[in-house]
């Protein structure tokens, strides 16, 4: 979610839809934001966590 305008009428879609409970939206816009900044969502054995993607991790190390 690269344009600005795309990602704003996004979180609106998700803040405003009423089948979401308040940590999914919290979940979602989390996700989101680490996606945007260069990380991806992972589940190893029942864990969650944020993992740098690919292109990014070289560049952490």
């Amino acid at each position: 979610m690269g344009n600005r305008a795309k990602r704003r009428a996004w979180v609106h879609r998700v803040m405003s839809d009423p089948r979401l409970t308040e940590s999914h939206r919290r979940l979602a816009l989390t996700v989101a934001e680490m996606d945007r900044r260069g990380f991806t969502f992972c589940e190893l054995d029942g864990e969650l966590f944020f993992e740098p993607k690919e292109h990014y991790a070289a560049s952490l190390k």
